[in-house]
């Protein structure tokens, strides 16, 4: 598969041996990150692993900018409207909670003292991430922490978009531009076609043009989307722009990383996982 990024590359861990990890942790190291994207329809243009392949190049830009190690990808998140769409995943909220508890506890347990949860799936994913990553740090004084695109390089990102929110809907510019960049071999270009802005209620209102939060049944994101399953423009899309909105984010990342780098955290947890 074509892509701009090595995802077989030597700070995965699933590439590791296990005396590199811990030799990586005996010489100082402390930093782990793990990606959670979900696997679900992106229109008939991008593939359904859109926001794990997200999340996955980033982690691996980030990494490397900041001597971290990155754990294996969680591909399936919580995504309940999606399944109004055939191949689309979904876990159930309480199953993501627990399995990233899990997946903490354990990284926390062998040394990581410093967890960073990279979120692909944008606001969905969010609540039983941030339950977990509570959970977790309260528990083993681990310093853990969510990252998520849509709130970093935001003066980047505006600057890129040029106004346009119609960019910013599920599979349109911002996502087509991105995988276009990522994995260049799972975008069918010959499929790209601009539809209106969605009518769907703004959600999220941390985000410019969002104001409340409310959760579409499957049928009412399927009446919303349309049978293509997108609204947006889907055209704006480039590897160019791609490029950038990765740069944004990606550095925004790291300049947060960075600024917390030297923050306490003593591991209080002599348990394994059972």
């Amino acid at each position: 598969m074509q892509c701009s990024f090595d995802f077989t590359g030597p700070r995965w861990l699933q590439n590791m041996k296990w005396k590199q990890v811990a030799d990586y942790l005996e010489q100082g190291g402390d930093t782990i990150i793990l990606p959670c994207g979900q696997t679900e329809q992106h229109g008939p243009h991008l593939p359904m692993g859109t926001d794990t392949y997200a999340a996955m190049a980033m982690a691996d830009s980030l990494a490397e900018r900041v001597d971290a190690l990155i754990a294996p990808p969680i591909w399936v998140g919580w995504a309940p409207r999606m399944q109004a769409f055939p191949g689309s995943m979904t876990l159930r909220a309480s199953t993501l909670e627990k399995l990233l508890i899990d997946c903490l506890e354990v990284l926390a347990y062998q040394g990581f003292k410093r967890i960073y949860v990279l979120n692909g799936h944008r606001r969905e994913n969010l609540p039983p991430i941030e339950i977990a990553c509570a959970k977790v740090r309260y528990k083993t004084n681990a310093w853990i922490a969510i990252l998520d695109p849509s709130y970093f390089g935001m003066k980047a990102q505006v600057a890129l978009r040029n106004g346009n929110a119609n960019l910013l809907s599920h599979a349109a510019g911002i996502e087509t531009a991105n995988m276009l960049y990522v994995v260049p071999e799972l975008v069918h270009e010959d499929l790209f076609e601009d539809t209106p802005e969605e009518k769907q209620l703004n959600v999220d209102q941390y985000v410019m043009k969002d104001k409340a939060l409310l959760y579409d049944t499957p049928a009412e994101f399927r009446q919303l989307r349309g049978e293509k399953g997108v609204r947006g423009t889907v055209t704006w899309g480039t590897a160019e722009r791609g490029k950038s909105y990765h740069e944004a984010v990606v550095t925004g990342m790291e300049a947060f990383i960075r600024e917390h780098s030297n923050r306490p955290a003593e591991l209080n947890t002599n348990a394994c996982i059972v």
